[in-house]
């Protein structure tokens, strides 16, 4: 009786088998759902930016952790969209509302789709937003936040938790009411 020989196809088929066991644990992997950064409960991550203001870019930085102590009411903007521009007034209505409380207002401005800050200087002089805003000019804060449309704001409680997160077209009361809750706690 003769001893069978071992195939020399042994080798590439299990290379072939490892190769779609891999394949099919790293598509497992990927499609398993993942908490996006930045939600009610979590702290909010921190970041430095420069300041825009109304003549345009400038060499202040300004670091979110800085606030704490404060509610801050964090707007995510880009100064084409017509929903920011929309939501301008309101904004402003709520900055001179709680303007000498505790409250800190900021926006951060991206540079999407040819956003700039000359762009965001004009939007600061047009809506007359005397609140900071600071420029996201590689737009990676707007992807920490997980942030995909534009307006998007988080109300931040004293120690940089975020109460809330809201996008697009936002009825004032609903903000003032988190921002109230978080003054008051």
């Amino acid at each position: 009786m003769t001893k069978p020989k071992p195939s020399s196809k042994t080798p590439t088929t299990l290379f072939a088998a490892l190769v779609i066991i891999a394949v099919l644990v790293g598509a497992y992997v990927l499609s398993q759902p993942t908490k996006p950064p930045a939600n009610p409960g979590d702290i909010a991550p921190d970041f430095e930016l420069p300041v825009v203001t109304a003549e345009g870019l400038t060499d202040q930085v300004v670091r979110l952790s800085t606030f704490r102590g404060k509610v801050v009411l964090l707007e995510f903007m880009v100064s084409w969209c017509h929903v920011c521009q929309e939501m301008a007034p309101s904004i402003h209505y709520l900055y001179g509302k709680y303007r000498g409380q505790d409250a800190v207002f900021l926006s951060v401005a991206g540079t999407q789709s040819g956003a700039t800050a000359d762009s965001t200087a004009a939007f600061i002089q047009q809506y007359d937003a005397k609140w900071t805003h600071v420029l996201d000019s590689d737009n990676s804060v707007f992807s920490r936040y997980a942030v995909e449309a534009t307006p998007t704001y988080f109300v931040l409680d004293r120690s940089g938790k975020i109460l809330g997160r809201f996008e697009g077209v936002v009825i004032t009361d609903a903000l003032s009411s988190v921002i109230d809750d978080a003054l008051s706690s």
